[in-house]
Order: C-alpha cells, then structure tokens, then sequence
C-alpha cells in the first residue's frame, strides 16, 4: 500500500501536476497485507448518527473468512442513537478498528437465544471516552 502510493505520487510529478490520492479507510485496509488481530471487549456504545455510511456484515472485512455477506441496517432494526454491546474488536494497524455489535438487552441471554452479531466500522459507533483512551493506549 505504501509503496503504491509513492509510485502514484512519484508518476503524478513526472507528468507535472500534483494529484490527490485518498481512498476511503475501508477499502484502504481490506487491500492491507496483513492479519487482523481479535481482542476481547466488553463495553456499551451508540450507534453514531452517520451509520448509514458503513456496512454491517457478518465478519471482520479483510478476514480471512471467504464469503463476507452485508446486512441492510432495517433488516438489523439499529439506527442512530441505539445502544449495543461490543464484545470483540479487531484491528489491523493503527488506523482501522472493526467491533463486533449485538443489540443491548437488558435480559440475560440463555443458551438457547440466538443474538445476531454483525460487524462495523469503528467510525459508525460512539464509545464511550474511558474504552476510547483505553484503545488509544493499548497501540
């Protein structure tokens, strides 16, 4: 990833210009070389308001899972402002954090109760300051 963009920077100032080259985060890390790395979590955050931006799916992207499927957030029934669990974040790098969600429930679950969990982007969730420096710290 490094290498291409200073191949691109390099080719735009050989043509005599200089370009801009961004690439949004997700797309950026699942062409990322490298494995994610799980840790466990246990914490409540928020959807944030700018939700729709983001997938969720039923694997980290960039795992090594093959068949990576999305789910319509209507069908998942979380909008903004809806409280959810995070019990497993993955990380590749610094830059991109992906956290496994349930909806919160204030019942405990039994054995036999199916909980659906997905997978978002960091940036589509609001944590809470105290997990937010503890993750800033963990890097």
């Amino acid at each position: 990833m490094f290498k291409k963009s200073i191949l691109l920077a390099v080719t735009a100032l050989g043509l005599g210009g200089f370009v801009s080259v961004t690439q949004s985060p997700v797309s950026s890390a699942a062409s990322m070389p490298g494995s994610l790395s799980y840790h466990k979590a246990n914490f409540n955050a928020k959807i944030g308001t700018n939700y729709k931006s983001f997938k969720l799916t039923n694997h980290a992207p960039n795992s090594s899972y093959k068949n990576i499927k999305t789910t319509s957030w209507k069908k998942s029934g979380l909008k903004a402002g809806t409280k959810v669990h995070v019990d497993l974040y993955a990380n590749q790098g610094l830059q991109f954090n992906w956290y496994r969600i349930t909806k919160y429930s204030t019942k405990k679950a039994t054995k036999h109760t199916k909980v659906q969990k997905y997978w978002i982007y960091g940036q589509a969730l609001v944590l809470p300051k105290s997990i937010t420096n503890q993750l800033a710290l963990s890097y």
